[in-house]
């Protein structure tokens, strides 16, 4: 998998960095990916503390941080709300201000403080109504953390949830896959993506802290309950969504325990299972460590595959 996503970035000549920050309550892991005459190489790591002065936060990063043409957001959830919706048959220049009504009664920001954006879910069948995933962010946090990294000369290209991020880290035309990821403190995430639209994707409640959980804790009723709604969802996209089977499975878990993890879905009858292995850019730390970083390395693959996508437009 990991080689054929390195094979997509090879026809990019010419040399670009970007930067990713994974702003998080707490903290902000920051890296820059650089793509030299298609070899992504990450040439920059670095975590800081997060407080309320984010002019602060980000001065620290750019005394640090080397030089980069783009920079990408990545948020936390504790920053936004996403939601599933019908999506609203009207022009798409109107949609967004329909959803902020629409969302309304679904999240807990005030409309006036909505900054909306959206992702099309595939279909179960033509005569179902399209529905959309809906991510509703505060305005007034948006404008504030964008002034601090506008005051920096940062030139942030797009934001992004945690949950849009990790698509990236498939190649592009990776069959239907099923990401489970965590990080400390958030609850496990699952998503399933193909090719690069996110197709499906849920929350699990009561693996917050997976990271300080020892095996044999885990084989205490834990990684049963984790299979039984790994295998619930999957049921659900395949069989009341009628998508494609899911082909394989992607564990990006900030645990040591990921293989044993793997060895249980195994048995469960997922004939590909995969743990993250993101050596050929993170080339420092554990498995643990990299997956730390592993959100900021998506979005800044997203960035720099989207450029390149660009300039190839522009040459045809």
């Amino acid at each position: 998998m990991w080689a054929s996503l390195q094979q997509a970035f090879k026809k990019q000549p010419v040399q670009r960095a970007v930067a990713a920050l994974h702003w998080q309550p707490d903290k902000c892991r920051a890296l820059v990916l650089t793509n030299a005459k298609g070899s992504l190489e990450c040439t920059f790591q670095v975590t800081v503390p997060v407080s309320e002065n984010f002019t602060s936060v980000v001065q620290q990063l750019v005394a640090q941080m080397p030089a980069a043409q783009d920079v990408v957001l990545v948020l936390s959830p504790e920053y936004y709300q996403l939601v599933q919706v019908d999506k609203p048959q009207i022009p798409e220049a109107e949609l967004k201000a329909a959803l902020r009504w629409q969302l309304k009664e679904l999240v807990s920001i005030e409309p006036d403080d909505m900054q909306l954006d959206y992702m099309d879910l595939p279909n179960a069948h033509q005569q179902q109504a399209p529905r959309i995933q809906a991510i509703a962010c505060s305005k007034g946090f948006l404008q504030q953390l964008m002034a601090a990294l506008h005051r920096a000369k940062l030139p942030v290209r797009t934001i992004v949830p945690e949950e849009w991020a990790l698509r990236s880290l498939l190649p592009p035309q990776a069959p239907s896959t099923l990401i489970l990821s965590h990080r400390a403190g958030q609850e496990l995430a699952m998503m399933i993506v193909r090719g690069s639209q996110v197709c499906f994707s849920r929350r699990i409640r009561g693996l917050a802290q997976l990271e300080q959980l020892s095996l044999d804790v885990l084989q205490q009723g834990y990684l049963d309950t984790l299979g039984l709604e790994v295998q619930r969802s999957v049921d659900y996209f395949e069989g009341q969504l009628k998508q494609a089977p899911v082909k394989q499975l992607l564990l990006a878990l900030d645990t040591e325990l990921q293989d044993e993890i793997a060895s249980f879905f195994r048995q469960l009858g997922f004939a590909q299972v995969e743990t993250l292995d993101l050596t050929s850019w993170l080339t420092d730390g554990n498995p643990t460590q990299q997956a730390e970083f592993a959100l900021p390395l998506a979005a800044a693959m997203e960035q720099l595959s989207a450029t390149q996508q660009q300039e190839a437009g522009v040459e045809n």
